[in-house]
């Protein structure tokens, strides 16, 4: 027995210590390369490097474990040349800033050769075509990540910018890739309904944002916006019709309505939607700064609202989380734009929820959430027993992330070391979350096999990752909750 915790000792000395003080070495180097160019990330003790590793991890497992549409496939590849890039990135901000400063392309060609290779030999593309899907892509990704760092400060630290731009240049993959490759799989209507109405509504939300950026200070006025509104809502129109058909509006709105399971479920999210509202609008009149735990209680709100949607119906969900992002974005773009009397009113409710972590260009923490709590519908694909993986942000972020911290607040005393958070509340984290599904089990809305020991494991890594990380929760904790599902697989 002594002998055994003399190698574990051995073993954690030698390596896993060493590791670890090579990984804060470097993280310290950054931090003070970064700070000496001037460039200010969110103000927290760790840049988060690791993260970067998270969102192509996911694509890639799945990948591997399941079969996947060629699109799935082709944007599992491009990640992994982009997570190349991002510890290429890494090592050169680890000697200088030189790279967020100037055009250093290297990084993208090299990284761009790695995925090319990839969709080359594993999905027997051409080498040509290979390269013109890569290359283009890992340059975005570049030119977006200094962008974010550069332009926008306080607003992320450099691991949420690397899965902020992952996630970003990744969707517009998949959304090229879609139109470009032949996948020689028929889409049924409905996904084609789902994908056109998504795209038409993110484009449309694209093209005010752009108008709006450009905007001079002296044309930011409600009459300018109308008519930006007014052109954006007629290519949406244009659009639908030319995909859709000429009764475009008539088929949305049949979809949504003449199927009863669907009209339940929309009046539901209505319902909690306006309730919604109703609490932002009085709390901001009173003027009442909200406290953590009140925060959390819109995470219990839209969990309501994805939770229902994954049990009953997955198609409306998707359809109603790409919808819900873009009038997200829209809003956000909105405070910013400094037109009034909107963005006055917008702004007088954001102090009011403000998180300390949105101290910023935008109001992250709020997309954060949506964003983890809607990104399983598109990382997961469809296979037996997927529905308890797609709840994965609900479970994280939802539930266990508004759990841990109301528990808390109220029946915390023991802190983890080097952390604000509590040994009680991210016990109640976990148990939250087993107990969710053990109840959605219990009444028939969940069948999956294993799915106890699976929740087990999974809110276990991300309890345990909730209390020890200072980047966003909001973020990291769907990602890793995916990943903690897929590593119990075999269970399934």
């Amino acid at each position: 027995m002594e002998e055994n915790k003399k190698i574990l000792k051995f073993v954690y000395n030698k390596f896993v210590q060493r590791f670890v003080t090579m990984l804060d070495t470097l993280d310290r180097r950054i931090s003070r390369n970064i700070t000496e160019a001037g460039i200010e990330t969110r103000p927290v003790k760790s840049n988060g490097l690791w993260c970067c590793v998270l969102l192509p991890a996911v694509l890639v497992t799945y990948s591997l474990l399941y079969k996947v549409s060629l699109v799935y496939s082709l944007v599992a590849y491009v990640s992994v040349g982009i997570f190349f890039y991002c510890i290429l990135f890494i090592i050169f901000m680890s000697v200088s800033c030189l790279v967020l400063r100037e055009n250093v392309y290297g990084g993208c060609v090299a990284s761009s050769f790695v995925s090319a290779l990839l969709i080359y030999v594993g999905l027997g593309q051409g080498l040509t075509y290979s390269l013109l899907f890569t290359l283009p892509t890992i340059f975005m990704f570049s030119m977006l990540l200094r962008w974010s760092l550069i332009m926008f400060p306080k607003t992320y630290t450099i691991g949420e910018a690397m899965i902020v731009a992952q996630g970003v240049v990744l969707f517009f993959t998949m959304f090229m890739a879609m139109i470009m490759c032949d996948d020689n799989e028929e889409t049924d209507a409905e996904t084609e309904l789902i994908n056109t109405v998504v795209f038409t509504v993110l484009s449309t939300v694209g093209l005010i944002v752009t108008a709006l950026y450009h905007l001079t200070d002296n044309m930011r006025t409600l009459q300018v916006f109308s008519y930006i509104f007014l052109i954006a809502a007629g290519y949406a129109v244009v659009t639908l019709h030319s995909t859709l058909g000429m009764n475009c509006i008539v088929k949305v709105l049949s979809y949504i309505f003449l199927d009863k399971n669907r009209a339940q479920l929309f009046t539901f999210w209505v319902f909690l939607l306006v309730m919604a509202m109703c609490v932002l609008l009085v709390r901001s009149k009173l003027a009442v700064k909200a406290d953590t735990v009140t925060r959390k209680s819109f995470h219990i709100l839209a969990s309501l609202v994805f939770l229902s949607g994954i049990i009953y119906n997955v198609p409306l969900i998707t359809l109603g989380a790409g919808v819900g992002f873009g009038l997200l974005i829209l809003v956000e773009t909105l405070r910013k734009a400094r037109i009034e009397p909107i963005s006055s009113m917008l702004q007088s409710i954001f102090d009011v929820y403000k998180d300390e972590k949105d101290c910023g260009t935008f109001a992250m923490t709020p997309m954060y959430l949506y964003a983890g709590l809607a990104c399983p519908l598109l990382l997961v694909p469809k296979h037996e027993g997927y529905d308890l993986e797609l709840l994965s942000g609900v479970l994280a972020t939802g539930i266990g992330d508004a759990a841990a911290s109301w528990f808390g607040s109220r029946y915390g005393f023991n802190k983890w070391s080097d952390s604000n958070r509590t040994l009680e509340g991210t016990t109640f984290n976990i148990l939250s979350q087993v107990a969710t599904i053990h109840a959605l089990e219990l009444f028939g809305m969940l069948e999956a096999k294993n799915a106890l020991i699976r929740t087990t494991i999974a809110a276990s890594v991300s309890g345990l990752i909730e209390a020890k990380t200072d980047q966003v929760d909001n973020l990291i904790l769907p990602l890793t909750t995916l990943l903690a599902f897929q590593l119990s697989w075999f269970l399934r």
